[in-house]
């Protein structure tokens, strides 16, 4: 049962009991609700919108946020239905293969939809006691722990929490954004049907990430009957912001002309950027997720950055009775690697702008390197989240 919150008429204030308020009900709103759901913790989420709101598509969630969402246990809900992928290619223009890695190399990779991450999320909130309060828009927050909303209520709690997007009104109103760059390409993400022969192709069941120029087309298996693309171009390309042109990019990859014909023109399409903070915390507010640590999409560690930074939140304010300490720990574990995911992403993105023998060589080596892989592009992939529950040896 979803509860929402009363209003006290005599000072707009909504009353709570609860210890921890959290504007939005994302992928980190969720995660960290539950995460502090299971710490204890009283937790109330409220969202803008009158409902969970499934954007996108399908999900990267590599071994990092895996080992979250077991420790939350959500695991098998989520990972379902979906494909557990082991291996990516690279290929050119042409459809040669210049780079093939073995991503279990850095843990475990699954593709399920997001919708599945979020519904699976929100339901073991409510079981686990949780409230989540929809209709209500955060619009701001203040240093002692008040969430402001566009009604003009607020609401008092021991800790708040911002996880209200790459937009997020909880941060602008405490002034703690430092910039936000713009990383000057657009991706234009779709779900697809996979016909009933390509599910036991294996050659159509790996990830395979296309370039042409400065044209990339990501192919990833997500479930038996969808798989998930993703076409990113460069601002100034015809393409770039501007609905999905199939005859443009059938050009660009004649070869994959039985993708392009799958791919409908009301997919999502959004600018990357990069966000960067002057700090994660005020007094007792936090900002996890987009709000704190949006990244382009290229190293798929968007939502496994929020998962983890979520638990280690939670573990950290399991440690320590002082909130504002708590904080000030969980950003010093946190923020220095979360920067350094954030500038990978970038990086990689930017090899769009390079010459493709350039980028050929690069990917290559960034593919068969291990020790170079594990440092760069998939250094996330490999950290193990901070309040894990240990792995548990096979066999054992």
């Amino acid at each position: 049962m979803l509860l929402f919150p009363q209003t006290d008429d005599r000072a707009g204030l909504l009353m709570t009991t609860g210890s921890v308020a959290i504007a939005g009900a994302g992928i980190g709103g969720l995660a960290a609700g539950l995460a502090l759901l299971r710490k204890g913790w009283k937790v109330h989420i409220y969202e803008q919108s009158d409902s969970i709101r499934i954007l996108g598509a399908s999900i990267y969630i590599w071994e990092n946020g895996l080992r979250v969402l077991e420790t939350l246990g959500v695991f098998d809900r989520v990972v379902a239905d979906a494909v557990h992928v082991r291996t990516r290619e690279r290929r050119d223009a042409g459809g040669e293969l210049f780079g093939i890695e073995n991503t279990a190399s850095s843990g475990r990779l699954y593709l399920p939809l997001r919708k599945a991450l979020l519904t699976s999320l929100q339901d073991a909130i409510i079981e686990a006691g949780g409230e989540i309060s929809f209709g209500m828009p955060a619009v701001g927050a203040e240093p002692a722990g008040v969430l402001k909303f566009a009604n003009g209520c607020s609401v008092k709690a021991d800790l708040v929490i911002g996880a209200d997007g790459i937009n997020s009104r909880v941060r602008d109103s405490l002034d703690m954004l430092q910039w936000r760059k713009p990383a000057g390409q657009y991706g234009y993400r779709i779900m697809i049907r996979r016909e009933a022969g390509e599910v036991d192709d294996d050659a159509r069941s790996r990830i395979c990430e296309h370039w042409n120029g400065t044209r990339r087309l990501l192919y990833a298996p997500s479930t038996r009957e969808q798989v998930y693309i993703q076409l990113t171009s460069v601002r100034g390309d015809p393409a770039a912001g501007n609905p999905f042109d199939r005859a443009s990019w059938i050009k660009t990859f004649p070869h994959l002309e039985w993708i392009m014909e799958r791919i409908p023109t009301d997919g999502k399409g959004d600018w990357f950027e990069t966000v960067r903070l002057k700090s994660w915390t005020k007094g007792r507010v936090a900002l996890i997720g987009d709000a704190a640590s949006a990244q382009p999409p290229f190293l798929g560690q968007g939502g496994g950055i929020a998962m983890t930074s979520s638990l280690s939140l939670a573990d950290a304010l399991s440690k320590h009775d002082d909130v504002p300490a708590a904080l000030a720990k969980w950003e010093s574990d946190e923020r220095r690697f979360v920067e350094w995911v954030q500038t990978v992403s970038r990086y990689y993105g930017q090899l769009a702008r390079t010459p493709p023998a350039f980028r050929r060589a690069a990917l290559k080596l960034f593919g068969g390197n291990q020790w170079l892989r594990e440092r760069t592009i998939r250094c996330a992939a490999i950290r193990a989240p901070l309040g894990a529950t240990p792995l548990v040896a096979e066999g054992a």
